[in-house]
């Protein structure tokens, strides 16, 4: 097992390095799950469901997994933004552990000293992934950048990062503006909580961009790369930019970066991609949306084709909404179903249902895949017969990784599916 006080004690080593103006991870709450019980690390107020843990100054301890942690992030803890942190259940190196806890740190940092970095999911799921040619210039624009940070001279760094920012350019007269201003709000985001990581572990710039790019529906991962990589360059290029964003907290990283080289005067070359590698790209974009369209219909029968009990919870009159979700475990595998693979949280006036640790399948009520309601929740595989209680047409529902209380019209069962019929509202 791995130890929560270790993981703790080596981000806090790991941060005692200067990371960014006013960040100060070591003084920020911390809730570790550790597969046995929840420990509460420096918290100002421990919320009263926690007990003092003998011995261990400011640790409080909570009987398994807290409501509150769901996944490596942040939340709400006893009215205080906490780091949350899931810990594997084999073994991890403790320098990446971490570094993970003070990326997630670095959020407590920017959600109160910069709320408007963060991104506007509901543009995520209308993203178009499937278009060969932004994804052909997508991947350019990660290679010309990719090229920038490994370039053995500045002037030939200088070159790509203008390549990369002008083909930037190009993609994004194609884009919505929703969809550009998620990109740069997901690389303020997490691109500098990534940034943070990096320069706690040390890492080499070579490990940043992969040569083989992302896959065409990774918009949301790559932004934690392609973040990092504008900030490494930012670091190149211009010695103020942190504190000009903290000043300015408007602006994004590829426009900072746009100005610090025009302030540029020497000559740099211009760097260009031949017209073989331009084809490549090309040719590789389209084979590569041609997978995914097959792995996307692969995905969804196999969710379908799971062996075990079903759960399907039925919302016609009143949709469910997402009020939880693992952005980076979601996959669009059918126009209006949205497979999420980790956590999954709906709720409406009928009440709450909650999926973590296996995969859920929604299906949309209204024009928008998830924000606009969910018509229909179906978990597959279980292996046991869901618990279920009902009185007076409130359900209780308890199943492996699915917890539901909701009012129900019916609850039916029929072979090894359950369905159930949610009330509509008033």
């Amino acid at each position: 097992m791995i130890d929560p006080y270790a993981v703790v004690s080596e981000a806090d080593r790991l941060a005692a390095q200067s990371l960014w103006p006013g960040f100060s991870p070591q003084t920020t709450p911390i809730a570790i799950y550790d597969g046995g019980r929840t420990l509460l690390f420096r918290h100002p107020a421990p919320p009263q469901e926690f007990h003092h843990v003998p011995g261990g100054e400011g640790v409080w301890a909570f009987t398994g997994r807290h409501p509150s942690v769901v996944a490596n992030s942040c939340a709400e803890l006893g009215m205080v933004r906490t780091v949350t942190l899931l810990l594997p259940s084999t073994r991890a190196p403790l320098r990446t552990l971490a570094g993970l806890l003070i990326h997630e740190a670095f959020h407590v940092f920017q959600q109160e000293r910069h709320p408007g970095w963060s991104a506007n999911e509901a543009e995520l799921f209308t993203y178009p992934v499937d278009d060969a040619q932004l994804l052909a210039l997508r991947r350019l624009e990660t290679e010309a950048l990719r090229r920038a940070l490994l370039s053995s001279t500045r002037d030939q760094a200088l070159g790509w990062a203008r390549a990369s920012l002008e083909l930037r350019k190009e993609r994004f007269g194609i884009l919505s503006q929703g969809l550009a201003m998620y990109e740069r709000q997901i690389e303020l985001f997490e691109g500098l909580a990534s940034y943070v990581e990096h320069m706690a572990k040390g890492e080499p710039d070579s490990a940043i961009l992969p040569e083989e790019e992302f896959a065409p529906e990774a918009v949301r991962l790559r932004a934690y790369r392609t973040g990092l990589a504008l900030a490494r360059l930012l670091d190149k290029f211009s010695s103020t930019w942190q504190t000009d964003l903290e000043q300015n907290d408007l602006t994004s990283l590829d426009l900072l970066l746009d100005q610090a080289l025009a302030t540029r005067t020497y000559d740099a070359p211009t760097c260009v991609f031949t017209p073989e590698e331009l084809a490549r790209t090309h040719a590789e974009a389209a084979k590569d949306i041609e997978t995914l369209r097959e792995r996307r219909a692969e995905l969804r029968q196999l969710f379908f084709e799971q062996p075990g009990w079903r759960l399907v919870f039925l919302a016609p009159d009143t949709p469910l909404f997402p009020q939880g979700f693992d952005p980076l475990n979601v996959q669009i595998v059918a126009p209006n179903d949205v497979l999420h693979k980790r956590f999954l949280r709906l709720g409406s006036q009928a009440g709450r249902i909650e999926v973590f640790g296996r995969a859920a399948l929604t299906q949309a009520a209204g024009e928008h895949p998830l924000f606009t309601g969910v018509s229909v929740l179906t978990v597959t595989g279980l292996a046991d017969q869901p618990v279920i209680t009902w009185a007076d047409n409130l359900v209780t529902l308890k199943a492996d990784g699915v917890t539901a209380e909701v009012r129900a019209l019916a609850v039916e069962t029929t072979w090894q599916t359950v369905t159930v019929r949610l009330e509509p509202g008033q």
